[in-house]
């Protein structure tokens, strides 16, 4: 308000000063107050003073104006929100009709189960992800019987894969100990001995009696060659310094 009193007041004055000026536009600009400049009315301070006020009186002028048109335009954009807001609630309310995520869950969970090359540790994991996503689910006791039961079949597996691990490792130390007692078929050397290095076998049998390339003798009673049921040493056979066949050591010619 004090702003446009002085402008008016500045625009009366120029009115005074030239009475040409006042029969022209009395909206002040700077090209107004560059016709009072020429005429010497001003100093250059004044001038640039002047102008600057005129200036910010133009740009709050159209700041009004924008607001205005903002605020005539407000209600219909706060309508359009309105009904997009509103539609999406709707389609929302529509996908939840159709799309069940705990039910689709529900229906992954069976076919895994029901998959014969399911494994134990992903069922129970799909298992319990159901449980702790959907505690209010119709099907979270069911989903929790599964996952017991499941546990259960892992727990079992894991200690029958535990029975037999130990169980080969007691045949094996049975066998170790009758091939030191040299009590074995020659069907059972070759088991034992397959695969094994020099340096294992030296671990469980000592040096050999003698070596020729690539075989290695063992004298004394081993095994019964069944060709003529007699005991007899061993002929052991490598290949890259692994065992490949077993046999009865020939006997001397």
């Amino acid at each position: 308000m004090k702003t446009r009193t002085l402008l008016l007041g500045i625009a009366g004055a120029m009115a005074w000063l030239s009475p040409m000026a006042a029969h022209a536009d009395r909206k002040l600009s700077p090209e107004l107050f560059d016709q009072y400049d020429r005429r010497g009315y001003f100093t250059p301070n004044f001038k640039t003073a002047l102008i600057d006020m005129v200036q910010s009186h133009e740009a709050l002028d159209k700041a009004l104006t924008e607001q205005k048109n903002f605020e005539k335009d407000l209600p219909e954009l706060q309508k359009e929100a309105a009904d997009a807001q509103a539609k999406t609630v709707a389609l929302q309310q529509q996908l939840a009709v159709y799309d069940h995520p705990d039910e689709n869950d529900f229906n992954a969970l069976q076919a895994l189960i029901h998959d014969p090359a399911a494994k134990a540790g992903d069922v129970i994991a799909q298992a319990q992800a159901y449980v702790w996503t959907y505690p209010t689910s119709p099907h979270e006791s069911e989903a929790q019987e599964f996952l017991n039961t499941w546990q259960k079949k892992l727990a079992d597996q894991v200690q029958a894969e535990k029975d037999a691990e130990a169980a080969r490792e007691a045949a094996h130390a049975a066998l170790v100990h009758r091939a030191q007692a040299h009590d074995l078929s020659v069907p059972e050397w070759r088991d034992l001995l397959r695969g094994l290095s020099q340096d294992d076998l030296v671990k469980l049998f000592g040096q050999p009696t003698s070596k020729q390339g690539d075989y290695w003798f063992y004298e004394g009673e081993w095994v019964v060659n069944p060709a003529n049921a007699q005991k007899q040493g061993l002929q052991i056979n490598f290949d890259a310094g692994r065992v490949i066949t077993v046999d009865p050591k020939p006997a001397a010619p």
